[in-house]
This record gives structure tokens, sequence and C-alpha cells, in this order.
């Protein structure tokens, strides 16, 4: 089993820091080391510190990060900076479909860590404001690739 696992949110108004808390209680409970942090105190660096990270973002207003998300999204988007081949990783993309970039900031951490040399564990998953099945789905295909 290789590293650690990372389990980290941006959210907005809570739900990607309620989804990543369900997804750490669900695989802690299956026995695996983890940590769930909100990315605003989680410098991108660290990811270099985990063998799995599992990413769960919120998209603010057009495609943007939430706020406190943006310092976390900015250094995996300098790619060239930051390497991470031994990184596995999955994302599960909430936003709003009113909007024409929809999930734009969970779509661009999946380009991002992919950039970075980091190993997708499955495709990224985008939702809208009734994301509840859809991440059931997500964390059952995630648990059967752990």
């Amino acid at each position: 089993m290789p590293g650690p696992t990372a389990i980290l949110y941006a959210t907005v108004s809570g739900n990607a820091e309620a989804l990543a808390q369900l997804a750490g209680e669900r695989l802690q409970a299956a026995g695996r080391t983890l940590v769930v942090h909100n990315v605003a105190d989680f410098p991108a660096a660290r990811l270099r510190e985990f063998g799995t990270a599992l990413l769960i973002a919120s998209t603010w207003g057009e495609g943007v990060p939430p706020p406190d998300a943006a310092e976390f999204c900015a250094a995996l988007e300098q790619s060239g900076t930051l390497r991470l081949p031994h990184l596995r990783y999955a994302v599960f993309a909430l936003g709003s479909s009113n909007y024409k970039d929809f999930c734009g900031c969970g779509r661009r951490l999946d380009e991002n860590l992919e950039r970075c040399g980091a190993m997708r564990l499955l495709p990224c998953v985008v939702s809208d404001t009734k994301f509840k099945t859809g991440f059931e789905d997500w964390l059952r295909r995630v648990e059967a690739r752990l």
C-alpha cells in the first residue's frame, strides 16, 4: 500500500468539507492511514508526503476556486515546479451547471495534478447541486482502486 492518503477539500458552502469527512470516515474504517484537510491549510508541496490524494473541490462563481483555496490551486498550476510522479489521485468536482465554467476549479485541479506527473486513479467526476448519488458512486470506485 503506497503511503498515506490525503483527503483534501476546497469549499464555499461546506458541501465539499462534509463529503471529505464522510470519505475519511469510510476509508479509515477500511484501515487506510489518512488525513483530511482544507486546502487552505495544506501547502501543495506537502502532496510529496502522500501516496494518494483525493480532492473534493467546489467551484466558486464563474469557474474559480473558493477564495481560501486560491493559493493551493495556483501552486498546482505552476506544474513545472511541483513534480508528483509517485502520487495517485482522484477528483470529485462540485459546481452549478448554471455557470459557463461548470466545475472549473475541480476540472483544473485534475488537469494540473496530471501535469505535475501524478497518476489519475479515475476520471474527474463533475457534479451539479444534486451530488450525493454521484459522490457515493465516485467513492465506491475510489475504494475499489485503492
